[in-house]
């Protein structure tokens, strides 16, 4: 049993445990994500830059449109569902989704700029509304992207679906805030809901020029993927690694959601 599998196996034991420090308490949020900055090399300076598109290519070109041939083609990073908000419930194990990060991979031309590097960050707004209280402080997470623009050229020198998949790599701050409300603690813990974000292999990482052990997904030509993003608290720490914990609810949701106290039931 490799460590991935061995995070999952015990983070799944700690979500099932029963949870008796507090009575559940209802919170209203609002998640936003947004690009920070972005880092290009090469090429001709078609790149646009806002908070929820990071995107480079054609001057003219569509990156959701896999159909443009490499002179007149961009790809792109997006962010989606950017503020998401909704209420979410104390020691709830089923996450509420948040916000969505999605790759269009484009053939493009080696006469454009591609992205290295981009910085993301996510700001969660909490404020109780069952008992109601004042909104807490901002809690602010950072990620950041290493993004690799293969040439579409053998060979690759990592797994590849096609000639070559690009290669999108996130490494991130704490995925656990720890807060304090009416003396208790609680801990809102940040997931990856589609299963996309997992650990690469070796080759992959190092095509990268990252270390070992790096999470991310690739992407095939004229494809695109998406990661999405949710959060969850609870009146006790999820004691699992990070990486495993961003892809667990992805791959074992269904066998969790079981466990997990029905919405409907609460309200």
């Amino acid at each position: 049993m490799n460590k991935f599998t061995k995070g999952m196996v015990a983070g799944a034991a700690l979500l099932v445990a029963p949870f008796t420090q507090a009575a559940v308490i209802e919170w209203s949020y609002n998640v936003t994500t947004e690009w920070e900055s972005a880092i290009f090399s090469g090429g001709n300076a078609n790149e646009t830059v806002s908070n929820s598109l990071i995107s480079w290519g054609a001057a003219g070109g569509d990156h959701t449109d896999p159909s443009q041939n490499a002179a007149n083609s961009r790809s792109g990073l997006e962010i989606s569902d950017s503020p998401a908000m909704g209420n979410i419930f104390t020691n709830d194990m089923v996450p509420s989704p948040t916000n969505t990060i999605t790759h269009f991979n484009n053939s493009l031309s080696s006469a454009f700029s591609t992205l290295t590097s981009a910085s993301v960050l996510t700001t969660l707004n909490l404020t109780p509304v069952n008992p109601v209280g004042p909104a807490l402080p901002a809690f602010t997470t950072s990620f950041f992207v290493d993004f690799i623009e293969t040439p579409n050229t053998t060979p690759c020198n990592f797994p590849s679906d096609t000639v070559c998949d690009d290669i999108f790599i996130i490494q991130f701050g704490s995925l656990n805030s720890e807060f304090v409300y009416d003396g208790v603690t609680y801990f809102a813990s940040i997931v990856e809901l589609s299963g996309n974000l997992t650990p690469l292999p070796d080759a992959t990482c190092a095509r990268a020029g990252v270390a070992n052990g790096c999470l991310g997904f690739t992407t095939p030509e004229s494809a695109f993927t998406p990661a999405q993003f949710g959060f969850f608290i609870t009146t006790r720490p999820v004691n699992v690694p990070e990486p495993a914990m961003l892809g667990m609810f992805g791959l074992g949701l269904l066998g969790l959601r079981a466990f997990g106290r029905r919405r409907s039931a609460k309200k």
